[in-house]
């Protein structure tokens, strides 16, 4: 039987489930909450649309997001807590501000022993801050440790955590993805390093691996399979280079239904999202990619003068032309086989559906003048926030656009 549909915000499970998203950008102090249609019978759900603008106040702009439940927190300078159970009416409940919190660009949302915490990455003080966030709707949020070292987390651009204790971040600045240990909150530390040039995103992978992006303008970027051990020890197992992750490196982020892969973003090619397989660790190799620039499918009913987005490849599978993902920028996994994608220069959310993952398909695709600079997406246990894009004068939300399934018949 058909069970009722779920409001979701960018992760849509593939069972009924109460959800939502939140929209940060850097240009503009809003976000956007997001609800997605899902029937428990279907194994892919792609459908979404923009359910709310919310106005927030940080000063460097809002740069990442991650949630706890119904709540999703903001980071710019200071971290902002929003209450987005009502997916229509979403709440701000509380900003925390501190010296350390300055020019934050990434947050990973966890639990500990002791309750939730936030671990958040500063570029702008060179800091990692662990933040208290038990009780944002009543005790408010506050700051518990911070590990500031302006040579070891230099230009510090993004952090996970593992069982509450071990955290790992990304320091351009000096080259190098840093283990951190948390066990002890008061007093974070750093535990080791690995030089690696260019390093800016890093994502957990299968059996005590992580995936680490960097990006190269000459030459190609690259994505780095890296083993490491509980005591945060590291060490190098095998990498892939190509033009087609080059440019800027945006993000990496492990597809929870086949956990040997990883989607990345870069801004080659106008913007491109790349599928890395690390079956064979020492060898990753890439699997598909789609990109921005290029033509897309010829369509059988529509005249190629007139093909833009909403018809781009219904006639058979391609990977280029997909203009919905120019400048690509940040993931939220699903685990439904549905990788939700943000890009900041079309101003859009894509679906795409990776139930093939040798061709996948953008599903569905909402588009608005408000997502325009969008900088971050995350998905988390049902759950999803964004740190998307606004116009600070722009009002209310204008509308979505859809792209047809691009996989020939039988393909996803």
């Amino acid at each position: 039987t058909r069970s009722p549909p779920a409001r979701l915000v960018l992760s849509c499970p593939a069972f009924p489930m109460r959800g939502m998203t939140v929209v940060a950008s850097r240009r503009a102090l809003r976000f956007a909450v997001f609800a997605v249609l899902c029937f428990a019978p279907h194994p892919a759900c792609g459908d979404f649309t923009v359910a709310s603008i919310v106005p927030i106040s940080l000063a460097f702009g809002a740069h990442g997001v991650d949630a706890h439940d119904d709540v999703a927190y903001v980071v710019g300078d200071g971290v902002t807590a929003v209450d987005v159970a009502d997916v229509d009416a979403p709440t701000v409940l509380t900003t925390l501000t501190d010296p350390d919190l300055r020019g934050c660009t990434a947050v990973a949302a966890y639990t500990s022993s002791r309750g939730k915490r936030l671990a958040v990455a500063c570029a702008g003080s060179n800091a990692v801050v662990v933040v208290d966030a038990s009780a944002p709707n009543g005790g408010g949020l506050r700051v518990l440790g911070v590990i500031q070292d302006d040579t070891a987390l230099r230009g510090v651009s993004s952090v996970i955590v593992r069982d509450d204790t071990l955290a790992f971040v990304t320091a351009p600045g000096v080259q190098r993805v840093v283990s951190l240990d948390l066990s002890e909150e008061n007093a974070p530390r750093v535990l080791s390093f690995l030089a690696l040039s260019a390093a800016h995103a890093v994502t957990f992978a299968h059996d005590s691996h992580i995936a680490v992006g960097a990006g190269n303008s000459h030459g190609g970027g690259r994505v780095t399979v890296i083993k490491y051990t509980p005591s945060g020890v590291m060490m190098k197992v095998g990498s892939i280079k190509d033009g087609r992750l080059g440019g800027k490196f945006r993000a990496v982020q492990t597809f929870p239904a086949r956990e040997e892969f990883s989607f990345a973003a870069t801004l080659a090619n106008g913007g491109n999202v790349v599928l890395v397989n690390a079956t064979t660790r020492a060898v990753p190799v890439i699997t598909v990619h789609l990109q921005a620039q290029g033509r897309a499918a010829a369509s059988a009913s529509v005249p190629s003068s007139e093909e833009d987005e909403s018809d781009d490849g219904n006639a058979g599978w391609t990977p280029n032309g997909h203009r919905s993902l120019a400048g690509a920028v940040a993931f939220a996994a699903a685990a439904n086989r549905i990788m939700y994608v943000a890009s900041a220069e079309a101003g859009t959310v894509v679906g795409i559906d990776a139930t093939d993952l040798k061709k996948p398909v953008l599903a569905h695709i909402v588009t608005d003048p408000q997502l325009r600079g969008v900088s971050d997406l995350c998905a988390r246990g049902g759950r999803a926030a964004a740190a998307a894009a606004a116009k600070a004068s722009a009002a209310g939300v204008t509308g979505e656009s859809n792209e047809t399934n691009t996989a020939p018949s039988g393909g996803g």
